[in-house]
């Protein structure tokens, strides 16, 4: 488990940019997760990258809140759409995801579960 570091206002332009299309709130809630360690924020923070990279078609399925959502059988995402989001979650939140462990995750759950021991 590494250390949550806070984001200091040199990166908050950076990561305004790698956030630009994603959801409304998706920033705040990345500035509560890693300000504050605020879990329910990394929560909306994931939604949000995972939001940015499917189907307007999926986002009655995300907002659900259900946890057991799964990226393929649910949301279609395909491998490489599962990598732009992995590629995102990695940049905004300053870790590096186990390419190995990557491919156990396979609902919005399992990230959420991963991501919250990682950091």
């Amino acid at each position: 488990m590494s250390e949550l570091k806070p984001i200091d206002q040199s990166d908050i332009e950076n990561l305004e940019e790698v956030l630009k299309r994603c959801p409304d709130g998706t920033m705040d809630a990345l500035l509560r997760y890693r300000n504050e360690g605020d879990l329910d924020a990394l929560s909306t923070f994931l939604l949000g990258c995972i939001k940015r990279h499917t189907d307007e078609e999926y986002q009655s399925c995300l907002d659900s809140g259900d946890p057991s959502v799964s990226f393929v059988e649910d949301l279609g995402v395909d491998s490489m759409t599962m990598m732009e989001v992995v590629m995102m979650v990695e940049e905004c939140l300053d870790v590096r995801l186990d390419n190995q462990d990557l491919m156990n995750i396979r609902t919005i759950g399992d990230l959420n579960a991963y991501i919250q021991k990682l950091v």
